[in-house]
């Protein structure tokens, strides 16, 4: 698994460096810590001091003093590549790889572009909380993200204590990827997860059709030992079910080309649902 977590110099950002350490050792992710800077002609310091400082807090957040990945006594150099300036240090024989990155250009262009190129699975980013922005840059950063992102997405406001993730979950599209990200985010919150199911017009006709159609997502939870169950919401209701419930959770939301609810999200709902959310969304693809 790759992850990418992009950050700024802002607490949004640092306060959540030990939840993306516990993604990444969790998952026995590969991960680069992402910053972007607008000019191209040197490497800004600062930012790289920035990667620096999140990388020993994410290396000294994971238990067993940051196994799996390789930790430097030494400081961190930059060389420049071609979309920037990355960190010497990668692994050692038998860690994975912690890297450092910096990019040139518009945040949100190059934060999407090193997603796509890196082909990552998981994009990490914190945002303010409430209004769920980045500062000094463009409105809607981090939703503009969860949206334009080939892969999947986490954005996370802010950290607090949940018992409950709320996954809305295609009966039979969802990928095996999507599946495990779930499994994981539930594992290390210890919460139970409340799997929706779609009926209505535009969803699997009927009831029992959808609920026979769910059997083999909740069995795959059950099997885990994770305490699961399916709520049935009618396609006109979802907009207000997703506006309630993001409250009450962490939302993951299947999103994927075969989607049925990447058809019923509309752009604007995606942002209501980011933007309402007391916690964290993941987007899944």
């Amino acid at each position: 698994m790759r992850i990418l977590f992009a950050v700024d110099d802002q607490t949004y950002s640092g306060s959540i460096v030990p939840e993306a350490a516990r993604i990444s050792a969790n998952t026995w992710a590969d991960i680069t810590l992402l910053t972007v800077q607008s000019s191209s002609n040197k490497l800004d310091e600062n930012k790289a001091d920035i990667l620096r400082q999140h990388k020993d807090i994410f290396l000294s957040s994971i238990e067993g003093g940051g196994f799996p990945y390789y930790a430097s006594s030494t400081p961190e150099d930059f060389e420049q590549i071609s979309s920037g300036w990355q960190g010497c240090q990668g692994s050692r024989e038998g860690s994975k790889l912690c890297l450092l990155k910096i990019r040139s250009g518009d945040t949100v262009r190059e934060i999407i572009n090193e997603a796509s190129e890196g082909e990552y699975d998981l994009v990490i980013i914190g945002a303010s909380s409430p209004d769920c922005q980045w500062k000094n840059e463009s409105l809607d950063l981090p939703q503009k993200v969860a949206e334009e992102a080939a892969c999947s997405v986490l954005v996370i406001k802010r950290l607090r204590p949940t018992g409950k993730i709320i996954g809305c979950l295609d009966q039979s599209q969802i990928s095996q990827e999507s599946l495990e990200m779930i499994n994981q985010l539930v594992t290390l919150h210890q919460a139970d997860l409340k799997i929706i199911g779609l009926t209505g017009p535009k969803g699997l006709s009927g009831k029992g059709n959808v609920e026979a159609q769910m059997a083999d997502i909740l069995n795959y939870y059950t099997a885990r030992d994770i305490n699961a169950w399916i709520t049935l919401v009618e396609k006109q209701a979802l907009e207000d079910f997703v506006s309630s419930a993001s409250k009450d959770g962490i939302m993951a939301v299947w999103m994927g080309k075969k989607s049925m609810f990447a058809k019923l999200f509309s752009q604007n709902l995606v942002e209501k649902l980011i933007e309402n959310s007391q916690s964290s969304v993941l987007i899944l693809r």
